[in-house]
């Protein structure tokens, strides 16, 4: 009898049709079972898979990327062989990428025949609402596939013509409904000033349509996005400000002890400004209250996103207040719910940050060896899921941590390699002279680097094009904890080159713009900072006259 091994191998010639395949294959994987041969019922499945993954791509049909990804996790669940379990692994997180591509894809394209349609029966250049709605449609499918260019282009359009048919000094639900599409699609794109005028401009109009002191969730929602644009401004006491209004309206409506998912978001953004402030602790409070009603929702024991994003920021906060073993402890229940969700061998974005802020974590605790080990993990992971080659924020991001990790063990040639690595991305994802915050990191972090490396020259003129960016970004007379770290890092510089008068001007510029941050009379880590650093220098400057005096 012809053993089974063989007869795999001759399927692909004896076989003329892709159905003819999947009988063969499943008599083959019966007989597998029947003898009890784990071996042949793993490349059967893993066959099937191929096949399903082949029907799928020539039929754009998604449910066939679905059934190959279940014949993949089928067969690695059966599977001895690492590498062949490598490879299983690949081939699932590779069929949700385009299970999801397809899907997004099929969305905007349906869009787009439609918008063909209605302006064929309305006539090519017509407004109409029915194009406009479609416009807006176009410009969320763009948006949901990550092309905020695009989505703000169809976004204008829509808006233009809602403009023109309500007329464009109309207060009108649809028009509001564009500016804040706008104002998110900016958001993305880092123009947090863009952003808060269009949140700004669907605001008033919001409340001229429903009424100045009316409680709406659309006026809610709306005041919760302008504290997101002065959070991302780096104003928190502003941000704080909206969130909190967002918060009272939202408790008014759907009522102040109830669990409703919009009053947990409020309580987690409170959280996390609170923690941007530096007052962990408030910070802590606001997220278990958050968890607290996720957890109602959902279901106690109810593994949901939601949740596993809860228990990181409760990880986040923890580490903040340096309490490294309780932040482990939130992050790795973070990771077995995420990995519960969305199968613990699945390349997703929400295990890759988990494993990201494992390695921060492992880093602060001066393990550096175990931090790089998860941020490879999560490197690895990002590529998976975007494109070995791919150009993408999280994989710019974990670049960048691997930089600061290899600096922590004291390669810094290797740490500017990733920096550098991690540069290169980001300035062509927001383009080449854009100014973007974290653009504005790296070449802080770069300067870090090199002053470490003991060219403070080299250090100066990245610090400088840090600081430069940071005040086009913020507002040049904008106080912003980043701008505030720049200005003390070039404190530093100046203070090795032995230039101890600038430095002190540097410093004193950094201590007065956190002291406006933070609070005057707040006890902050990065204030002491600055007054630690400005003692040195004036004790610095004081030797270096006694020396000339000498």
């Amino acid at each position: 009898m012809t053993c089974l091994a063989d007869k795999l191998q001759d399927l692909e010639l004896c076989l003329k049709s892709q159905h003819e395949q999947e009988v063969s294959y499943g008599q083959a994987l019966r007989e597998a079972i029947v003898h009890m041969d784990l071996l042949i019922e793993v490349e059967v499945l893993k066959s099937l898979g191929d096949l399903h993954l082949q029907k799928g791509k020539l039929s754009k049909d998604s449910a066939e990327f679905d059934k190959a990804a279940v014949l993949y996790a089928a067969a690695l669940l059966r599977c001895k062989d690492p590498d062949m379990g490598q490879t299983l692994e690949h081939r699932i997180s590779y069929m949700e990428k385009l299970s999801r591509q397809l899907l997004q894809g099929k969305a905007k394209s349906y869009y787009e025949q439609s918008l063909q349609m209605t302006q064929i029966i309305y006539g090519e250049d017509t407004e109409h609402p029915d194009i406009a709605t479609l416009l807006n449609n176009l410009g969320n499918a763009w948006r949901d596939l990550g092309d905020y260019r695009k989505a703000i282009n169809y976004y204008e359009q829509s808006l233009q013509m809602k403009r023109i048919i309500y007329g464009d000094n109309t207060a009108h639900p649809n028009i509001a409904d564009s500016l804040n599409n706008l104002g998110t699609a900016w958001s993305h794109l880092g123009d947090h000033r863009k952003a808060k005028s269009y949140y700004e401009q669907s605001l008033q109009m919001t409340q001229i349509i429903y009424g100045e002191d009316t409680e709406h969730p659309d006026i809610a929602t709306l005041l919760n996005n302008l504290g997101n644009a002065w959070r991302d401004l780096g104003d928190y006491r502003k941000a704080i400000n909206y969130y909190e209004q967002s918060l009272q309206m939202r408790q008014s409506i759907y009522g102040k002890d109830t669990a409703h998912p919009n009053i947990a978001a409020s309580h987690n953004n409170l959280g996390t400004t609170w923690s941007h402030l530096g007052d962990h602790r408030k910070a802590i409070s606001y997220f278990e209250q958050s968890l607290k009603m996720r957890r109602i929702i959902y279901g106690e024991d109810t593994e949901h996103p939601d949740i596993a994003t809860l228990l990181n920021n409760l990880g986040n906060a923890w580490r903040d207040l340096g309490d490294y073993r309780k932040t482990i402890n939130y992050y790795e229940q973070s990771l077995q719910m995420r990995q519960s969700i969305y199968g613990k061998d699945t390349a997703h974005p929400n295990i890759a940050a988990s494993h990201n802020n494992l390695g921060t974590t492992w880093s602060h605790l001066g393990d550096h060896r175990k931090a790089i080990s998860y941020f490879e993990q999560s490197l690895k992971m990002r590529r998976i899921i975007y494109g070995e080659d791919t150009t993408h924020p999280d994989i710019a991001n974990s670049l960048n941590n691997l930089g600061k990790a290899w600096s922590d063990l004291g390669d810094h040639r290797k740490t500017i390699s990733y920096y550098e690595q991690s540069l290169k991305m980001k300035q062509i994802i927001y383009g080449d002279n854009t100014a973007h915050p974290d653009i504005a990191s790296l070449l802080n972090n770069l300067g870090v680097a090199w002053s470490i490396l003991g060219d403070h020259r080299k250090a100066i003129s990245y610090y400088e094009q840090s600081l430069k960016m940071m005040r086009i970004i913020y507002g040049e007379d904008t106080t912003h904890p980043d701008i505030a770290k720049s200005l003390n890092n070039l404190g530093n510089a100046w203070s090795n080159l032995g230039d101890h008068s600038k430095a002190i001007s540097y410093y004193e510029q950094s201590l007065q713009m956190r002291r406006s941050v933070f609070g005057k009379d707040t006890a902050h880590p990065g204030i002491a900072d600055s007054l630690k650093n400005l003692g040195i220098a004036w004790r610095n400057l004081s030797d270096q006259k006694g020396h000339l005096l000498l």
